[in-house]
Formats: structure tokens, C-alpha cells, sequence
């Protein structure tokens, strides 16, 4: 005996279809959860002045605001830190390029001050951030 299936029959999902369904789902929900319960935030601010660490700050670590005062540079200049940011306030440069830049927070940032040869970067990994593309 032949067994004819119509076009409908072929176009309705199997008990089978729903159950891998079901675990792409459930794979998709333990992904997220896993990458949202990293283990908390790590950041790192390095000053460098002409080509010295002058300074480095645990940013997660801090648990108020911390000025630093960078007089042996060309033109003197104000760091800011707090937990999770560091910037440069003030600065007697010419221009104010790294004053403008702002609030630095995420690892691989960098604040330039180039006529005082002054870099700050940031280095490390925060636990918010998702570091995955899907398409």
C-alpha cells in the first residue's frame, strides 16, 4: 500500500520541529543569562606622560572622586577620576581637544593630549558590556 501525503500535510510542523524549537530557544535564554552573570567590572586607567606611567587607577575600585594635578607637563593639567570614569577637566593647552573629549568608560578608550604628550587609557573589561554580534 502507497502512502500519498498532501502539500498541506508536508507544511505542518512535526512534534519533532516544535521540540528543536524548544531547545534552540532554551539555548538562546542560557547564552544571555550566561553572559550577563560575569563576574563584576574591570577597568583600568593608565596615565602615561611623555612615555612614564605617572598614575593608574582600578576605576571599579573607586569609591569616590579622584583628582590628580599633572604639573611637570608642558602645560599643567587637571585629571578626574571616579568609579567607572576618568576624564581631563581642565588642561592650559592650546586648543582643549582633551578637555572636549570627555568622560572616558569603556575599555579601549583613550583621552589624548597631544602638546603635553599625555595619554590616558583604559584597560580591561566591564561585566555589562556584550561582546557578541549575531546576524
Amino acid at each position: 500500500m502507497t502512502v500519498r501525503w498532501s502539500a498541506a500535510d508536508r507544511r505542518r510542523p512535526t512534534p519533532g520541529d516544535l521540540l528543536v524549537a524548544l531547545l534552540v530557544a532554551a539555548a538562546a535564554v542560557a547564552l544571555l543569562l550566561g553572559l550577563g552573570q560575569e563576574g563584576g567590572n574591570f577597568l583600568t586607567a593608565s596615565v602615561v606622560l611623555d612615555g612614564e606611567t605617572i598614575a593608574q587607577y582600578d576605576l571599579a575600585a573607586l569609591t569616590g572622586p579622584v583628582t590628580l594635578e599633572v604639573e611637570g607637563a608642558a602645560y599643567p593639567l587637571t585629571i578626574q577620576a571616579e568609579p567607572g570614569r576618568i576624564r581631563i577637566a581642565e588642561s592650559s593647552c592650546p586648543g582643549q581637544d582633551c578637555v572636549h573629549t570627555g568622560w572616558a568608560s569603556r575599555a579601549g578608550q583613550q583621552i589624548i593630549c597631544l602638546p603635553n604628550r599625555l595619554v590616558i587609557s583604559l584597560e580591561g573589561r566591564v561585566s555589562n558590556e556584550v561582546d557578541a554580534v549575531t546576524s
